[in-house]
């Protein structure tokens, strides 16, 4: 930033001593041209060749009569001959020849190394073409320039010193924003905080937000795992406390006994498969990446059919061509993968899966399985419930459905499936800020 605006200044300074230059020159060589004017307008030609041409009562600047006096004209006859100024008989001009009409501007160096600006300029009178020449020194106009051009650098200087001083305090109040957020941190990590402030620069809300959303996200995440693990504790807890008493009484067990260890044991088993289950349907990635809806639901469907290899079904996809779920992606495969898991563990041959827009995405898993009745719809929501125990599960599907439509802030409702006959299961996400 200081180098920055070091530069602008640099080119700020050069802009006006530039302009400042141009101007005077500019000023000094429209007086020139006046000058010329004047001297041609006094100008006399004899009608008699012998005589010399001669200046008439022309009103020009007495510097003219005085000997280096710093202005000086010259009047170049064709075909030989000459006029000059009393101030330029010490001055040796080279004077090229102009035709009528033409003009010429530049710069000169005299006699003694001055610096002088030239006039040139073609003129015809009374049948002669002559050249004018008007010069001026401007040696004392070039000492002014550098003052005012070491005034300008002083206050562009000032200026430069101002704009790094306003500079200076942005930045600062900036970056004071920024230990906020530094602080919040920290907090976090003790445990203080559970989100950091959105009270900082206008650049950064973005980069926080996300942060915040993701968060939540990991706090939603270990929810669910925790809850997971209560889960799987609370289901082994009953099977292995009936084979420790079991096994401690296997000197006096009978068929009766051998069986109970045979069930839990099978309990176990499955309570691990489902998990295990579970953690296929999850599948793998990294926090934050998205859901790919045509890519993901024909994996899903292929496991599921690895899964129940015993029966036949056919899981259908009705997806719109402008859908697009922005969702976290792990959160989205564990929702269809339960939904799917729990339709095709009903269904006798069909699944049915439609996935639309509606002011946010509405997606629908129906089966052509027995379904339930209106009345039982709210118990399938609870951790744990099983409407039928002859069918392997542990009731947790659709209450991990619900608490992941719970953390997009979305809706779960179930119904009567009308194509199929079965169970249908409804999901509204919101669209996602």
């Amino acid at each position: 930033m200081v180098v920055s605006l070091l530069l602008l200044m640099l080119m700020f300074w050069w802009a006006g001593a530039l302009a400042s230059r141009l101007l005077t020159n500019g000023y000094v060589y429209s007086k020139l041209e006046a000058d010329a004017t004047n001297l041609v307008s006094a100008l006399d030609f004899p009608e008699v060749e012998l005589d010399k041409p001669r200046l008439g009562n022309a009103r020009l600047n007495p510097a003219y009569s005085i000997p280096n006096s710093g202005k000086y004209y010259y009047v170049k006859l064709k075909p030989d001959g000459e006029i000059l100024s009393r101030s330029a008989w010490d001055q040796a001009l080279s004077i090229p020849d102009l035709a009528p009409g033409q003009t010429r501007k530049e710069p000169y160096v005299g006699r003694a190394n001055e610096p002088l600006l030239l006039w040139l300029g073609g003129f015809a009178k009374q049948g002669h073409e002559f050249t004018v020449v008007i010069a001026e020194d401007v040696s004392p106009i070039e000492e002014r320039l550098i003052i005012f051009q070491w005034y300008f650098a002083a206050v562009s200087l000032l200026l430069l010193c101002a704009l790094l001083t306003v500079q200076h305090l942005i930045v600062r109040h900036s970056v004071q924003k920024l230990e906020a957020i530094r602080s919040d941190m920290n907090r976090l990590e003790h445990g203080q905080a559970l989100s950091l402030s959105e009270d900082v620069p206008s650049e950064v809300v973005p980069l926080v937000r996300e942060f915040n959303r993701l968060l939540l996200r990991f706090d939603q995440r270990l929810r669910q795992s925790r809850n997971s693990v209560g889960n799987l504790a609370h289901s082994l807890k009953g099977p292995l406390n009936l084979l420790l008493r079991n096994s401690n009484s296997s000197n006096n067990m009978g068929d009766a006994d051998q069986l109970a260890i045979q069930q839990n044991a099978e309990r176990i088993r499955q309570l691990i498969e489902s998990e295990l289950k579970r953690a296929r349907l999850a599948g793998r990635g990294a926090a934050g990446q998205l859901f790919d809806l045509e890519k993901e639901l024909p994996l899903l469907s292929g496991l599921l059919k690895q899964e129940y290899s015993e029966k036949a079904f056919d899981v259908r996809f009705n997806f719109s061509n402008d859908v697009a779920l922005i969702y976290d992606r792990q959160d989205m495969l564990e929702l269809f993968g339960n939904l799917l898991d729990n339709a095709v563990k009903w269904a006798d041959g069909v699944v049915l899966v439609s996935v639309r827009n509606a002011d946010g995405i509405l997606l629908e898993v129906e089966d052509d399985g027995p379904g339930c009745s209106p009345d039982e719809f709210s118990r399938l929501l609870e951790r744990g419930v099983r409407l039928d125990e002859s069918v392997a599960g542990h009731g947790l599907g659709l209450s991990i459905v619900k608490d992941i439509v719970d953390t997009y802030d979305g809706d779960l409702n179930l119904s009567i499936s009308t194509r199929l006959g079965g169970l249908r299961v409804s999901v509204f996400l919101p669209d996602k800020a």
